[in-house]
């Protein structure tokens, strides 16, 4: 296989600054709103940076993590983390959003793999859950084929387009991933679309 021929992307950890970088992607309010259950009106670059700025503050230990994916050429491509870690439990959820410009070629899967393998072999997390509402119909998808399941779903919660939506829950316990992390990690390593290394912050 000709590595050449793949896209290349780097997922290290994200910062403050980076927000800057990825607010053109608010403007499509209606996309985000798809992803996004608590961003109820557009946001400035200023405010963006006030409503994540607890999520990116250091905390120890941390309450989340975030990474950024760039391309080669250092374009922001996608965001995904872990939110409301619960080491008491041993939880945690996790969001994912790629840039429309850098969907359907296997970014948000190849981040969450790696995002995943954080939480259960360095946080020694014992779950993961994600929402999404009920007509994002890529989240799903993606969703499944990491091994997560639906586990129910809340009523009417999800406000958008004039009218409330189902809200789906999805969960993935540390003892299905590592039945077939393998064969994803592998499955990443030989895509013929896409290549995704790591690096810490600079």
């Amino acid at each position: 296989m000709d590595a050449d021929t793949r896209k290349v992307f780097t997922l290290r950890p994200m910062g403050l600054d980076d927000i800057e970088r990825i607010a053109d992607w608010f403007d499509d309010f209606d996309d985000v709103a798809l992803f996004e259950r608590n961003l109820p009106i557009p946001m400035s670059p200023e405010h963006l940076k006030e409503t994540w700025k607890a999520a990116l503050e250091h905390r120890e230990p941390p309450r989340s993590i975030w990474f950024i994916a760039e391309s080669d050429r250092g374009v922001p491509a996608g965001v995904c983390g872990l939110q409301s870690i619960n080491y008491i439990h041993g939880d945690a959820v996790v969001p994912i959003f790629v840039s429309s410009r850098m969907r359907l070629m296997g970014l948000a899967q190849a981040m969450s793999v790696l995002v995943i393998d954080t939480a259960f072999e360095k946080l020694r997390l014992h779950r993961l859950t994600t929402f999404f509402r009920e007509d994002n119909l890529a989240t799903p998808a993606i969703t499944k084929k990491l091994g997560f399941v639906k586990e129910g779903c809340m009523r009417e919660a999800w406000y958008s387009d004039g009218r409330h939506k189902d809200v789906i829950q999805v969960g993935l316990l540390k003892e299905t991933w590592l039945k077939q992390r393998e064969v994803l990690r592998a499955a990443l390593e030989n895509s013929e679309k896409i290549a995704i290394n790591t690096r810490r912050s600079s």
